[in-house]
């Protein structure tokens, strides 16, 4: 009876172990136990040793298991959190593009710093089309061209300083010289990459031969003016020579042509002249089906006021149309500044070409593969400018205006925007840029081999506007060598830009300060302040220490002071020795200037009342038969 009262005694210490997570593990072995517990007492404590071992074990695998998943599902949760936020913005851009960007080149006329809405102006003067390329674009502060317009065009298209190519003062009609036929331009370096190339619009680089109209010179197609100014109606362009002091006075004549050819006054019925640039761009974007890239060079005349012969002597007008003047802030501008109304009115226009150019670019599929390359040639001319082109753009805070060397005059405004060209977009940059620089920068963006290019001046910036870098190539600029000295350069080891000015620039010295925009004052400056604004530094429109360029060079610090208050050239003498050797080397470089005088057979009485290429074999062609210029409702 003792030895068969074993086994129960036995069997009751896993019923009482039952309450154990890995108890139920036992049954399997219960057989093994039984045929073990038939034998000795000694094998029974072996096999619940075994038991509590394996027990451990699998307790040791399992806590190690839940571990390895807890970390495992840590880390996917990290990693799938960081795809959840990152993936949107990457497929917002599509990877880098491989193939030719479209580049469309939109060149203002005598645009003023604070004419535009995301500048200076941006109460006073809003363009919303404009502004909403400039801030998803790059921003281009420290943009500089010469100081008017036939330089600023032959520097755009050569890659060269104006006193490189001769080209130093904007000729007038009638005048036998243009931009040199042994310079290769813009639209020629496109061709070879197989680009079409458009002008419309102004061209301004020689006209009193065949050989230096735009179809010669690289442009598949123009439609344009071929002088500094045109009357938007009627497109006839008036001589200065009676201001001039030219005996016999030059009533103007038309100046309006398609790849060459009169156009007939019956084809446009006096359209605004804006309008039809803008309704020949829709055209031709809506009707291009060619796989080659192409490039439009969009030259506008506006916001320039023109020149027009009254009968008696030349005047100045800014022609506005009725649906920009009707608009809220022209309307808004008091009525005793009736000349800046104008002007308001016709940056409204310009802000309407934008904003139809780029509707166009979307509407036909292509605007997402383009490059928009907006620019002034040159400062704004207020109304109390010398000589002529008289209209009332501002450049407020910066000094002067158009036809000097100071900010006013040369330092303009300028942006880029692309969609899919630039990896880094809505930023605004202060690398040194001139307009020397366009030339290489898109011959690189349309996959051009720089080496390809013979010597020039112009560096390309496009690696540093690709990728958003606020430091580009270019450390130096000389924005006037003839028409008075500008110079800038940065200092190598600190950074700092300094610029000289000097010489006599206009005959006119009783001026050389600062105009505030019209309409506005130091309690109602119609601005808020934005990441781009001037900061002068010190008050603005304040001359801390006097600049008399045709008595001595003046140097300012334009880091600290861009609004050129401050001559420092005393206090400062190696650096101005440093920057007037600088000056001194490129003055070793320049050429010959072609300045030639008017030419009485230029005449338009001569020529049917149009100007025409009258040193040429063939100086009438047309008109031709024309198509009508449909707006741009009729496509």
């Amino acid at each position: 009876m003792a030895h068969s009262t074993a086994p129960s005694a036995g069997s009751s210490a896993p019923s009482a172990g039952s309450s154990e997570p890995f108890a139920g593990s036992s049954a399997p072995f219960a057989g093994s136990s039984g045929a073990i517990l038939k034998g000795s007492t000694g094998s029974v404590v072996g096999s619940i040793t075994f038991s509590d071992e394996g027990r451990a074990r699998r307790q040791k695998v399992l806590y190690t298991l839940a571990v390895v998943v807890f970390i495992v599902g840590l880390v996917l949760g990290i990693v799938g959190l960081y795809f959840y936020y990152w993936r949107p913005t990457r497929t917002e851009e599509p990877s880098y593009p491989t193939g030719q960007p479209n580049i469309v080149l939109i060149i203002a006329d005598d645009l003023g710093h604070a004419d535009l809405g995301y500048s200076e102006g941006n109460q006073q003067t809003p363009t919303p089309n404009i502004d909403r390329l400039a801030w998803d674009g790059i921003i281009l502060n420290r943009h500089y061209t010469h100081q008017s317009c036939s330089p600023t065009r032959s520097a755009l298209m050569t890659g060269k300083y104006d006193f490189q190519t001769g080209l130093t003062y904007p000729y007038a009609s009638g005048e036998p010289y243009g931009l040199p036929l042994h310079h290769k331009l813009l639209p020629q370096y496109l061709k070879d990459l197989n680009y079409s190339t458009f002008l419309l619009g102004k061209w301004h680089l020689g006209a009193h031969t065949r050989e230096f109209y735009p179809d010669q010179r690289g442009f598949d197609y123009w439609l344009g003016y071929l002088e500094g100014e045109v009357d938007p109606f009627h497109y006839r362009t008036s001589w200065l020579g009676p201001d001039l002091g030219i005996q016999g006075a030059v009533k103007g004549g038309r100046n309006l042509y398609e790849n060459g050819f009169q156009v007939a006054e019956d084809c446009t019925n006096n359209h605004y002249l804006p309008h039809l640039l803008t309704e020949r761009f829709e055209q031709i974007i809506h009707t291009y089906n060619s796989s080659r890239p192409f490039f439009v060079y969009f030259s506008t005349p506006l916001p320039k006021a023109n020149s027009e012969w009254n009968g008696t002597e030349r005047v100045n007008r800014q022609f506005v149309m009725p649906q920009y003047a009707a608009r809220a802030p022209v309307r808004a501008m008091d009525n005793k500044f009736a000349g800046r109304k104008q002007q308001i009115a016709q940056i409204q226009a310009l802000d309407n070409q934008v904003g139809r150019i780029t509707q166009a670019l979307e509407d036909k599929g292509v605007l997402d593969n383009t490059i928009i390359l907006f620019m002034s040639d040159n400062g704004g001319a207020p109304a109390i400018a010398p000589l002529f082109h008289r209209n009332h753009g501002s450049n407020w805070p910066l000094r002067m205006f158009r036809g000097t060397p100071f900010e006013g005059g040369v330092r303009n405004l300028a942006f880029i925007w692309s969609k899919w060209w630039l990896k880094r977009k809505a930023i605004a940059t202060d690398q040194l840029f001139h307009v020397i620089d366009w030339l290489p920068t898109l011959y690189d963006a349309a996959g051009g081999k720089l080496s390809n290019l013979p010597e020039m001046s112009g560096v390309s910036q496009w690696t540093s506007l690709r990728n958003g870098e606020k430091k580009g190539p270019r450390t130096e600029i000389v924005a006037s060598l003839v028409r008075g000295l500008g110079l800038l350069a940065e200092e190598p080891s600190t950074g700092t830009l300094y610029k000289l000015v000097g010489g006599s620039f206009f005959n006119n010295k009783s001026f050389m300060g600062w105009l505030r925009t019209e309409g506005t004052n130091a309690t109602h400056t119609m601005t808020v302040k934005t990441s781009v604004s001037v900061n002068c530094g010190n008050p603005a429109g304040v001359e801390r220490t006097a600049c008399r360029p045709w008595i001595a060079d003046c140097l300012f610090d334009l880091s600290r002071d861009p609004c050129e208050t401050d001559n420092i050239a005393a206090t400062n003498p190696g650096m101005l020795k440093t920057m007037q050797d600088k000056m001194r080397a490129y003055n070793a470089t320049a050429g010959p200037h072609l300045m030639k005088p008017f030419d009485s057979a230029s005449n338009p009485e001569r020529w049917k009342n149009w100007w025409v290429p009258w040193m040429d074999p063939v100086p009438v062609k047309g008109p031709a038969p024309c198509l009508p210029f449909q707006p741009s409702s009729a496509i």
